[in-house]
């Protein structure tokens, strides 16, 4: 067959494969959705003219719907309501033990001098995967416990950049030893919450929120998938900041973002907010432990690539020695080698399945009295960019409250926007991301990750908004009379 023939049939099998996207309900979903109308709407209006044709069709079809669904009731009713009574239930003790804890924030002072790399960092994120709480069922179904979750936050205020921790009054002293142990030149202070005192006002702000998920242009892999977490984005190791290079020469990532968030107007602010807890058990009554199925995901990306990097078929190779001007195939097959792109990820990801997984929920938000200003609209949604490795790994992108809003016919009047900045506001005061009111998607990050994404900023980072305190403290002499 000759090449033009071979494209010619290649054209008419993608044109047709085209043209079955439309054939089917999840095409025109899809396609819709790309107009900016949500499946829900869709299929409402879908269901509601297929009701009104059957109508049409047969008499009294109300009425006959009413008498089938009270004569089923005994079946569906019962699993309606002990369902609903269980959601409720879970709802009320978990939002009961929540109200207890005394949550308390802590601002993080950052000296002149910081010449350790993230891996510090990694090491004090280590000691955060604490599973205590919710040992037995009882704590967890009778009494609403939950393992203790962190949020590590950055503010900018006008362009001030501040560091902040949140996390119970109780576990207040395992922050303080994790983040003096590596960094005893900071300092830690508790400090008025800023997102509880901020009060949202249509009239007066204009706002930006966003959620970071984890996503990737490779392999085909949905964002809400287990596989999807054996992708890590790019981390301090990446940059060689492992290494300890001389000041001169380390490239931080977290300069970009620092250097961003530092260069706003007055009137603007930019809050972003990664909250973590240790991976670990998943339900209440019959539990699975996520850490192992997290491990067992990337060993069987890891088995897949590999596996594909071994497998050459016969026919690929008499193509490929043809194309070379070679008649005859040889009796042994060379041996085929990964790429370098197939080797970096594994590489990657089983450098990974030696560190701890937190279960991780990263969200931001852009705020402003006055005119939003595009591009710091646009940084606040690619905020984490510098660290994005789509192609190869993964890439924090921006997710649901405001990106999906491109058409007018999305939102009338702003109605939707201000909703969801509103429930936007509340979730990130409550630092709610697993538990209830707001039960969010996240994703699996490891510690060398987080360290990442959140770290004292060395000395090379230079942001202006970025104050420090003295690298040294006097201390009174030993001699002075008692």
């Amino acid at each position: 067959m000759s090449s033009s023939e071979g494209g010619a049939i290649h054209k008419f099998i993608t044109t047709y494969t085209d043209g079955l996207k439309y054939s089917s309900l999840d095409g025109w979903i899809n396609w819709l959705g790309d107009w900016g109308v949500s499946r829900g709407m869709f299929l409402a209006a879908l269901f509601a003219a297929e009701y009104l044709w059957l109508l049409h069709l047969i008499p009294h079809l109300p009425l006959y719907t009413f008498n089938w669904l009270v004569g089923t009731a005994p079946i569906w009713l019962p699993i309606i309501l002990i369902m609903g009574a269980w959601r409720i239930w879970m709802w009320y003790v978990q939002s009961l033990f929540l109200s207890g804890r005394n949550p308390i924030l802590l601002e993080m002072k950052v000296p002149r001098e910081i010449t350790k790399s993230p891996r510090a960092m990694e090491i004090a994120f280590s000691l955060f995967s604490i599973s205590s709480g919710e040992t037995t069922f009882i704590h967890r179904a009778w009494k609403g416990q939950v393992r203790p979750f962190f949020s590590f936050e950055i503010a900018s205020f006008g362009g001030e950049l501040h560091f902040y921790i949140w996390t119970w009054k109780n576990y207040k002293s395992e922050v303080e030893s994790a983040i003096y142990g590596q960094y005893p030149e900071v300092e830690l202070y508790e400090v008025e919450d800023y997102a509880t005192e901020f009060e949202f006002d249509p009239e007066k702000h204009n706002v930006f929120c966003t959620d970071w998920r984890l996503e990737a242009y490779h392999s085909g892999l949905k964002a809400d998938s287990m596989a999807m977490n054996a992708y890590q984005p790019k981390t301090y190791i990446d940059f060689e900041l492992d290494k300890d290079p001389k000041e001169e020469f380390r490239v931080d990532p977290l300069a970009t973002i620092l250097e961003f968030m530092s260069n706003i107007e007055p009137q603007e602010q930019i809050w972003v907010q990664i909250i973590i807890r240790k991976c670990g058990k998943q339900g209440i009554l019959f539990t699975h432990d996520q850490d192992h199925d997290w491990m067992r995901e990337v060993e069987h990306e890891v088995e897949k690539i590999r596996t594909k990097a071994a497998v050459i078929s016969g026919h690929t190779i008499e193509t490929v020695l043809s194309e070379l001007g070679e008649d005859e195939t040889p009796a042994r097959p060379p041996q085929p080698r990964a790429t370098w792109k197939q080797t970096e990820q594994m590489k990657t990801m089983e450098r990974h399945l030696g560190k701890y997984p937190f279960e991780t929920g990263a969200r931001g938000c852009y705020i402003t009295t006055g005119h939003m200003h595009g591009p710091t609209y646009t940084g606040t949604r690619w905020l984490w960019k510098p660290l994005g490795n789509p192609n190869y790994m993964s890439q924090l992108r921006p997710r649901r409250y405001h990106n999906p809003f491109d058409y007018p016919w999305q939102d009338v009047a702003d109605f939707r926007w201000n909703l969801h900045a509103r429930r936007f506001f509340d979730a990130f005061r409550r630092r709610s991301f697993f538990h209830t009111p707001w039960v969010t998607p996240s994703n699996i990050l490891t510690n060398e990750t987080l360290a990442t994404l959140w770290h004292p900023p060395s000395s090379t980072v230079q942001a202006p908004g970025l104050r420090r305190i003295p690298s040294t403290k006097a201390t009174a002499p030993s001699n002075l009379p008692k």
